[in-house]
């Protein structure tokens, strides 16, 4: 019998080509970037190709890619493809490399002076040509190590450490004098630092060089409200309410001023202005909300949290100040001002971590008749795990682990497609479902991609315990016994194990145990929102407040730290 021989069915490059068209003008762009690399390899001369396959690398962010391949057709394929060099040009822009950004356009006009993207290209050298010049003429990599240091005097600030955020500030401010985003979070760090008078003066060196700047504006009227000047505060207000910016940020900073100055019936004007040019964004929807209720239009404040309530339903927000407005306009609750802040007040934040006590206390057959009887404990419970990571989120498993509480199935599952929890706890709560028995398949978002994840085995690592560590958490379980109404003992535990395990192997050094028990009941405290003050805790111990403050620091760097990477 004749052996068949089999032939191999292949597709040319151009069916792959145009595949890659059809799915990127579908918006799957990872899916159109498969197909185009399979063309491209095919016929790896073909610039054309080439070139669309750069630009798809650059719509996904893989600049330096992009622009390896750009250089790769000008180089080695066709030096006269004028476009490489404005998708070059507008690579290295990306990036911050200016002067290089530069030269790429100019090439590309001297190329296509009539080309399709010429008049692109000169609006963008008039204006890269302005930033190096008033960048000093610097290099792009002496710009780049400038932009590292105003960033970490940014992360400086948001930190409050503004010791160091003004250092930082006047080294970018000495070399670039005309930053005028670096001299305004320098008058503002001046102002943090309690220097009125340099802040002021920052601030009108910026308006004498940008007259409308919206922030210098805005920070001065914080400056002359704080010195108490009604005159030249007033005279501020005018001016800022004659600024009408279609930039975002812009519009957020006036608003975000004028609330922070009670100056209600301005904030509301700002803040509805705001919602025109960003309608989609729930932190405005509730701002604007927040506006409305301080100038009494309770109807109207109602309507928007009710609009909040669709379209962002994972903090809640909607449903509590719903209530609010509309108990307010009924007379059954005392109007108050309400703060401009996208969040829970923190008492309401308080009260629900009190109920999860309160679940987490409950036997077996109590918690499980609780879920069924109590519609609003499942929404709890999902607000607090996502609140608080580290510290109830694992009391909560734990229950649900120990007791088969399959009744929160569909909150885990909800819990594990929200983008701002940690690879390594979702992975965990798939375990949980495992555990309890929820079906497969489990659905996880990760790399802003859902999903579907095939569970392992889970491994734990277990860390020598000193003595000292133990006496410090017991020292503390002590001196916190009969002062909370709320189980503590867990809490305390965990953040005490998180504290030792992120900081091993390099644990500080615990010296005075008293100092140590007293910083970990003032983290319990912070973490689950119950009043106390370290001058109090420096009583109770028999310690000195800055030991408490500086030992509390520690501790915070490690626990913090490791909920912003998780964040």
């Amino acid at each position: 019998m004749r052996e068949k021989k089999v032939v191999p069915f292949e597709r040319e490059a151009d069916f792959y080509f145009d595949l890659s068209f059809k799915y990127l003008q579908n918006g799957r762009l990872k899916t159109a970037l498969r197909y185009i690399e399979k063309a491209v390899n095919i016929k790896p001369d073909d610039s054309y190709m080439q070139f669309n396959y750069a630009g798809l690398l650059a719509e996904l962010g893989h600049i330096e890619h992009s622009s390896s391949v750009l250089l790769n057709i000008v180089n080695n394929l066709d030096p006269c493809y004028d476009e490489c060099y404005f998708g070059l040009g507008c690579n290295f822009l990306q990036i911050q490399k200016i002067k290089k950004a530069l030269g790429y356009f100019e090439k590309y006009l001297s190329l296509a002076p009539y080309g399709e993207f010429a008049e692109e290209a000169e609006h963008l050298v008039e204006m890269l040509t302005m930033i190096i010049d008033a960048n000093n003429n610097l290099d792009d990599e002496e710009l780049e190590k400038i932009y590292k240091i105003e960033e970490d005097a940014i992360k400086f600030m948001e930190r409050r450490d503004y010791e160091k955020a003004l250092k930082n500030l006047e080294e970018v401010v000495s070399k670039l004098p005309n930053a005028v985003p670096a001299k305004n979070n320098l008058s503002l760090t001046n102002y943090y630092l309690g220097k009125i008078d340099i802040a002021i003066a920052m601030a009108k060196e910026v308006l004498a060089y940008e007259q409308g700047n919206v922030h210098a504006n805005c920070n001065l009227a914080i400056y002359y409200n704080k010195l108490g000047i009604s005159s030249l505060l007033e005279r501020q207000i005018r001016i800022i309410k004659k600024l009408y910016p279609e930039n975002e940020d812009y519009a957020y900073k006036i608003a975000d001023t004028l609330g922070c100055l009670n100056r209600y019936k301005e904030a509301y004007d700002a803040y509805k202005r705001l919602l025109r040019i960003n309608g989609e964004n729930p932190k405005y929807v509730h701002l604007t909300a927040v506006a409305a209720f301080n100038c009494r239009k309770f109807k109207e404040a109602a309507a928007l949290w009710e609009r909040l309530q669709e379209t962002d339903k994972e903090n809640f927000l909607g449903d509590y100040y719903f209530n609010i407005a509309v108990e307010t306009q009924e007379g059954i609750r005392e109007f108050k001002y309400m703060p401009y802040l996208y969040q829970l007040p923190k008492e309401e934040v308080g009260r629900r971590i009190d109920i999860i006590y309160e679940f987490l206390s409950l036997r077996e057959g109590e918690a499980k008749a609780r879920l069924a009887g109590d519609e609003h404990i499942k929404d709890i419970i999902y607000f607090v795990i996502s609140f608080d990571k580290i510290v109830l989120r694992k009391m909560v498993f734990n229950k649900i682990r120990k007791e088969n509480i399959i009744e929160l199935e569909e909150v885990i599952r909800k819990y594990i497609l929200r983008p701002d929890i940690d690879k390594n706890i979702k992975i965990e709560a798939a375990f949980l479902l495992n555990k309890i028995g929820a079906k497969e398949p489990y659905y996880v978002l990760m790399d802003g991609e859902i999903k579907e994840i095939t569970i392992e085995p889970d491994g734990l690592l277990e860390d020598e315990w000193k003595k000292e560590w133990e006496e410090v958490k017991n020292k503390t379980l002590k001196m916190m016994k009969s002062c909370y109404k709320t189980p503590y003992k867990k809490i305390v535990e965990d953040i005490w194990y998180d504290f030792i395990k992120s900081s091993y192997p390099e644990v500080p050094s615990i010296g005075k145990i008293e100092i140590w028990a007293a910083a970990l009941e003032f983290a319990y405290c912070r973490f689950t929102c119950k009043e106390v003050t370290q001058r109090q805790l420096a009583d109770k111990y028999k310690v000195s407040k800055s030991s408490i403050s500086e030992k509390s620091r520690i501790i915070f760097s490690y626990i913090e730290n490791k909920f912003r990477e998780r964040e």
